[in-house]
């Protein structure tokens, strides 16, 4: 499988101490695409500048036994300020040893890349399974929201549509960075929202499945200023934050492709 190793950055020594030693991987589960799962296995990237005679490799990777999504703050071997974020955790069964590290010799890995088993364990060199992570770094590193305007986005307990979340979240960010179509086609395509053509009103409309509603979607009918009817989603303070945990991966959407929602 092509995707079935993911190529996790190890921030410090710290980091891979603990993760070495506890036999586990973390990562914000926003910045993980769900269409990359199942995840099989977790190499750890040791960038440039921080371990000595491991800069800039890849020199071990470990099969996943388990994955789960879990709070930052249940992770107490590494203390975070992020403690409300959720993270993806894989638990691993061994650390292995590759027998010849994986060179950088130009770029790096940014937050996670993803490979195939074969590739990784007959590359040489970082390009020869990463060749387009450093253009996708560039454009994730100019694009994404950063943890601390995360965290600055306002949530509130009353429902909110997804226009007026869209301006939290820009205001937050100090610039117009996310359309409320994005967010909408994010949750068509993960199967939060689904369209729906509804008889009375001649329309198709976005409407929370049997998932969006447990993640606290409702959806209602309101009347216009016309006096005509017309269908509206309110996100919960739950849906709120899955929305803001998820945004780096709404931003990557095409504002043209968000537009084709049907």
């Amino acid at each position: 499988m092509e995707h079935e190793v993911l190529i996790g950055t190890v921030k410090n020594r710290k980091q891979f101490e603990v993760n070495f030693e506890e036999k586990f991987y973390h990562i914000p589960e926003a910045v993980v695409p769900k269409n990359m799962f199942p995840v099989e296995y977790v190499a750890l990237y040791l960038p440039s500048g921080t371990f000595g005679d491991e800069d800039g490799c890849i020199r071990y990777y470990g099969k996943v036994k388990k994955a789960e999504v879990i709070k930052r703050e249940e992770i107490t071997s590494l203390p975070s300020k992020n403690g409300n974020m959720m993270y993806y955790r894989f638990d691993i069964e061994e650390w292995k040893k590759l027998d010849s590290p994986i060179i950088r010799e130009c770029g790096g890995v940014y937050a996670k890349a993803f490979t195939s088993l074969e590739k990784l364990l007959s590359a040489k060199k970082l390009s020869d399974i990463v060749n387009t992570e450093k253009a996708a770094a560039k454009k994730v590193k100019s694009r994404g929201f950063k943890a601390e305007v995360l965290e600055k986005i306002e949530v509130t307990k009353d429902p909110v549509g997804v226009k007026l979340l869209s301006k939290r979240i820009n205001e937050a960010a100090g610039r117009e960075k996310i359309t409320p179509v994005q967010i909408t086609k994010y949750l068509l395509e993960n199967g939060y929202l689904k369209m729906e053509f509804d008889h009375k009103t001649k329309t198709r409309n976005r409407v929370p499945t049997e998932k969006g509603t447990a993640l606290g979607i409702e959806n209602f009918w309101e009347i216009n200023k016309f006096y005509r009817e017309y269908s509206k989603n309110y996100y919960s303070e739950n849906a709120q934050r899955f929305i803001i945990e998820h945004l780096n991966e709404m931003i990557m959407i095409p504002i043209g492709e968000a537009y084709k929602n049907e």
